[in-house]
């Protein structure tokens, strides 16, 4: 029996890449795709036809992975992080469900132990939010604080409440459209210190632009312990400063701007009766400032 020929052509393929939209290649370093070195026919036609299919979903399937945008999210890209881990999830914009939010946002459980959390050069801000700056602890759970130190930043409003400081020292570099600070003395708050950091993470962000920043402590039973918490060149064009449930042995407040109106006679930076204190220094100086 005579040895039989066969000859065949491949189709020819051609992918519309005009409507896959922006996407960026993976690396392809480590990826290694077998071929096969010979291929052998005995009596039957190869259908060409089913491989390229394959190869063409393989393909699709490959460019899809790419634009769903299931790459990890690593801080402090805007998501929502479980700490102490970096790595995070996207977060969807309630309002616009179909778009990412940009929030950036610290679940931090019970009994953990930070050294450094730092924002610095951040801008915030988004037409709708009431909160731009957002740092709550819980009834069992405080952040509890070393230094609490917010400096060269600008907000509309301020609030401080269910707070204790065991001292509060506002510079005279501090400008309010009004200001009340009422909180409770007492002699019984201690001045914490956190001074190991055996074990302890950092989170820094820096040279970013976010909706809003939310510090949110997780329901339990024990209190979360921060060395140092730092706001440096945090600006809101809208939204409040709101801190709750939180203890610190230094709150300072230096370079900061607030206020929301222009108007001294109402007050756009308050510390609450429910905020107690050991002492206070309240150099804080009003005058007409609207931040927009």
């Amino acid at each position: 029996m005579k040895n039989k020929k066969v000859s065949f052509n491949f189709p020819k393929i051609s992918i519309n890449t005009s409507k896959l939209g922006t996407f960026k290649f993976p690396s392809l370093r480590n990826i290694k795709i077998p071929f096969p070195t010979n291929i052998y026919l005995s009596g039957s036609k190869l259908i060409i036809g089913s491989l390229s299919t394959v190869v063409l979903g393989f393909i699709a399937a490959t460019f899809v992975f790419i634009n769903t945008g299931n790459a990890e999210i690593v801080y402090p890209q805007p998501g929502q992080y479980i700490v102490p881990s970096k790595v995070g999830q996207a977060l969807i914009d309630p309002e616009f469900p179909a778009d990412r939010s940009q929030t950036l946002q610290l679940n931090i459980p019970p009994g953990t132990r930070l050294n450094k959390v730092t924002f610095k050069n951040v801008s915030l801000g988004k037409s709708g939010l009431t909160t731009a700056f957002q740092i709550n602890g819980t009834s069992t759970a405080y952040i509890v604080v070393d230094e609490l130190i917010i400096k060269n930043s600008e907000f509309p409003s301020m609030d401080f409440a269910n707070a204790s400081f065991f001292k509060v020292n506002a510079t005279s570099s501090v400008e309010a459209a009004g200001h009340t600070f009422s909180p409770t003395v007492t002699t019984t708050l201690s001045d914490f210190t956190i001074g190991s950091v055996r074990g302890a993470a950092d989170y820094v962000a820096e040279d970013m632009v976010v909706d809003r920043i939310i510090i949110q402590a997780s329901a339990g039973g024990a209190d979360i312990l921060i060395s140092q918490l730092v706001l440096d060149g945090v600006k809101a064009s809208v939204g409040n400063f709101d801190l709750d449930y939180a203890k610190a042995g230094l709150l300072e407040l230096s370079g900061l701007r607030v206020g929301d109106d222009g108007d001294i006679n109402s007050a756009d930076l308050v510390i609450n009766t429910s905020v107690n204190v050991t002492s206070v220094q309240d150099g804080v100086i009003e005058s007409a400032i609207y931040i927009r």
